[in-house]
């Protein structure tokens, strides 16, 4: 219904002056039609403005999407893998869409600082958050938070995934995942792991590793990832599951063994690696985990402006351009739909809750 449809439908019947004015009451009577005639008319321009009012205060339709620059919340450090890819698909859509795409650097209380400033924000399509499995899977289960990540944020897409190897220092005596396992069982509790914290996803996918083949490990957290790779190189943790990215030019130099791809499928950047599933036998048939990250919108904003920015967040990243750009940085392209998306959350909440209660994990 256009405006004018509701200010017509808004506005009384139109005042019907019938025959020739009479002398004495019927020329009052006359006079009175000529006002509820004026009133109408005035009745009309009001209902119309009202309408417009309306329809100004409306959400943008994506047809008009985006106006002006539009702001991607990022919860974690300029520079770091995350921040990386964030850009690349900025700059992506800044091109496509002929206005800026800022990328914020919020950064502070385990992701929730920027989390907050994203749930906060006006729903109307120009303030968006990008972030990862972390945010929205695994801190839920462990750290109390001002918001809530199923109320107050709504999927748009899954971006990208970024796989892990099972990785060991290079004087470990094991060369498969089975050796690893053989060796963790031989020696209960002594074979360490080293992860980027108590709820961090290496932690988390080590875990899950262990209580399916039943093997104990002595978990070393660290504050981040290079910090758990340098201490590998220096012999003061044996194993990890860690970035392909973090890995390749280690494997190349052999200061690293790898064992096993962490998802269900071989990576490009390490083809010859087998997965966890392939090397590690019956118990770890069902295993597979991986690190991903997305782009949300605050809760409100409209479907066909979320649709709109899924659609062409996935047509700039599958150009030649953007693909090598992620591959070079161990990524993997999805470019999911939002109910797609949304799978996967649930998915990764259930997996990563019962192995939080299985391995006792509590907030740090």
């Amino acid at each position: 219904m256009i405006a004018s449809d509701i200010a017509c439908a808004a506005t009384p019947k139109w005042p019907v002056l019938r025959g020739r004015p009479q002398r004495g009451r019927s020329r009052l009577s006359h006079a009175a039609a000529i006002c509820r005639l004026v009133r109408w008319r005035l009745g009309c321009v009001a209902a119309l403005l009202a309408a417009l009012a309306i329809f100004a205060s409306a959400p943008a339709s994506a047809l008009d999407y985006p106006t002006k620059p539009v702001r991607i919340i990022l919860p974690f450090s300029a520079g770091g893998a995350a921040d990386v890819l964030c850009r690349i698909a900025a700059q992506a859509l800044s091109k496509h869409w002929g206005h800026t795409v800022i990328v914020e650097n919020r950064v502070g209380g385990n992701t929730v600082v920027g989390a907050t400033a994203a749930v906060s924000s006006a729903p109307d399509g120009y303030t968006l958050f990008y972030t990862g499995d972390q945010t929205i899977t695994i801190n839920p289960l462990l750290y109390p938070a001002p918001y809530n990540v199923e109320r107050d944020l709504t999927p748009i897409t899954l971006i990208a995934l970024n796989p892990m190897l099972l990785a060991i220092k290079k004087d470990l005596p094991a060369t498969t995942v089975g050796e690893f396992v053989e060796l963790a069982k031989a020696k209960p509790k002594t074979i360490s792991f080293g992860s980027s914290g108590a709820g961090s996803i290496q932690r988390l996918a080590m875990e899950y590793f262990a209580q399916l083949t039943g093997i104990e490990l002595v978990h070393l957290p660290y504050r981040g990832s290079n910090e758990t790779v340098a201490d590998m190189l220096g012999g003061n943790v044996d194993s990890t599951f860690n970035g392909v990215s973090n890995f390749v030019q280690l494997l190349k130099a052999g200061r690293v063994r790898a064992l096993a791809v962490s998802t269900g499928h071989r990576s490009k950047q390490v083809p010859d690696i087998p997965t966890v599933r392939e090397a590690g036998g019956p118990a770890l048939r069902s295993y597979a985990t991986v690190s991903w990250f997305g782009l949300f919108a605050p809760t409100g904003v409209p479907q066909d402006i979320r649709d709109r920015i899924q659609q062409d967040l996935g047509r700039v990243l599958k150009s030649p351009e953007a693909i090598q750009a992620l591959e070079a940085r161990g990524f993997e392209l999805v470019a999911s739909t939002a109910d797609e998306f949304r799978k996967v959350i649930a998915e990764d909440t259930v997996r990563w809750r019962d192995v939080i209660d299985k391995a006792g994990i509590k907030a740090q």
